[in-house]
């Protein structure tokens, strides 16, 4: 079976857009001279303030933590002592619901036709619609880098995406910081 040429560009959009679910922003600023870092380490909040990734399931903040910093090693940043280091790195989550809503119609019609035997008619069909609700959950992931010098930020990254049964394994988790990171440090 061959596919007709006109659906290879559509199959390709589609392809594409299934592989990028995660929506990404970033933002920096655009003074700082981002040549001249070598090294991060994790931010460390003050002794009394919550650690904005405190929460209750330790295993992906693990896995989040881990994401980015293969990341930034990957990038040519090597982990430091947070007293020592040239940035600093924190990040933070949200959820929230949303709602998706789908209708579904049909119209109706009349007019002038042909009846039995051969004789004219005058014909009406009613229509109907149907809305369906989906509500589905959206994380967020917003990623700072701060300057450790300054204690100014320079770069953030967030990442927006659907969350299914699966989004919160390994590979899944990777994916996205990896998409996050991608224009870091930026050109």
């Amino acid at each position: 079976m061959q596919i007709p040429r006109v659906l290879i560009p559509f199959a390709i959009v589609l392809l594409v857009s299934a592989c990028s679910s995660t929506r990404v922003q970033t933002d920096y600023d655009h003074q700082a001279d981002f040549s001249s870092h070598s090294t991060f380490a994790w931010f460390q909040a003050a002794e009394d303030a919550k650690s904005p990734t405190e929460g209750p399931n330790q295993l992906v903040d693990r896995r989040i933590r881990s994401a980015i910093s293969e990341n930034l090693r990957a990038k040519g940043l090597d982990p430091n002592d947070a007293k020592a280091a040239d940035l600093l790195v924190t990040y933070y989550t949200s959820l929230n619901s949303q709602m998706s809503f789908h209708t579904t119609g049909w119209g109706y019609g009349h007019g002038w036709g042909w009846g039995p035997y051969w004789s004219y008619g005058y014909g009406f069909w009613p229509g109907w619609t149907s809305t369906s609700v989906h509500t589905y959950h959206e994380g967020t992931v917003i990623i700072d880098i701060i300057d450790r010098n300054t204690n100014q930020l320079v770069w953030r990254g967030v990442g927006t995406a659907a969350l299914g049964k699966k989004s919160h394994t390994e590979e899944k988790i990777e994916q996205s910081i990896t998409r996050i990171l991608a224009e870091f440090p930026p050109a």
